[in-house]
């Protein structure tokens, strides 16, 4: 595992937007399929302006890429604007023009009626893609990762999940109140997650330090979702200095071993 610290997120943004373009590059020249797995949330935002931009700046053909996100919200209408898949098209897939045919969710409105069958064919998808190449992730305060909430499996696989107050005080401003916020989600599980042949996560902000730093080093624990990634052979964490627990040092980019 490979901690990266920065001094402010738009270096990481930078970083991990280059390396997104330059596999993208890759594989088109290659005339190779790409199956990325995708993220929401503010720490995104960011990132996908800068993917965004270099792809204006040296476009390539995207027509291989294949996307698969993390999660999506239950109990919301299909096409409801706070929904993750109306995130991914304001943020990504329109600026790209992506095929929305390529563009995976878990399908929340099934979920709804058959949660067993939703899950099993969202990880049947991911199989016959031929799994993920690189998989994007964020770090929730209270430590969970995707949805998968402290207290989940290590070895977990797609499922319908109860939401920690945490979370959804977190995704309260995107709502409008607390209420409005679902209280249940579908998500990608663990094991599907470190399934992945790359993994990159960014950590950015004072309230991402607890959970950061009670992960780094801990043994694989239901408590600490992000500890069953930390022994995942391609893993590169990006964490600010206030994410971090530190103050600047003039280290930034260098990245340590753990």
């Amino acid at each position: 595992m490979n901690l990266i610290p920065v001094e402010q997120s738009e270096q990481a943004h930078g970083q991990l937007a280059g390396e997104l373009h330059g596999l993208l590059a890759e594989r088109a020249a290659e005339g190779r399929p790409l199956v990325l797995g995708l993220a929401t949330g503010n720490t995104m935002v960011e990132l996908y302006a800068e993917l965004v931009q270099l792809l204006r700046d040296e476009p390539v053909d995207l027509s291989q890429l294949s996307t698969f996100n993390l999660d999506e919200y239950l109990d919301l209408e299909a096409g409801d604007p706070r929904s993750f898949q109306s995130f991914m098209v304001e943020h990504l897939f329109e600026p790209l023009d992506l095929d929305p045919g390529r563009c995976h969710f878990p399908d929340a409105q099934l979920a709804l009626r058959d949660p067993k069958a939703a899950c099993r064919a969202y990880s049947g998808l991911i199989q016959e893609a031929g799994g993920i190449d690189l998989q994007l992730l964020g770090l929730g305060r209270n430590g969970h990762v995707a949805f998968n909430e402290p207290g989940s499996p290590v070895d977990c696989m797609t499922r319908v999940v109860p939401l920690h107050l945490f979370t959804r005080q977190d995704a309260a401003p995107n709502f409008g109140s607390l209420d409005a916020v679902p209280e249940r989600a579908i998500t990608m599980g663990l094991a599907e997650i470190r399934a992945a042949r790359r993994l990159r996560l960014l950590a950015f902000g004072k309230p991402k330090a607890e959970a950061l730093a009670s992960a780094l080093g801990a043994k694989p624990d239901p408590q600490r979702p992000l500890s069953s990634l930390l022994l995942h052979p391609d893993l590169m964490i990006w964490a600010d200095a206030s994410a971090n627990g530190q103050e600047s040092s003039g280290s930034e980019g260098s990245g340590r071993e753990l």
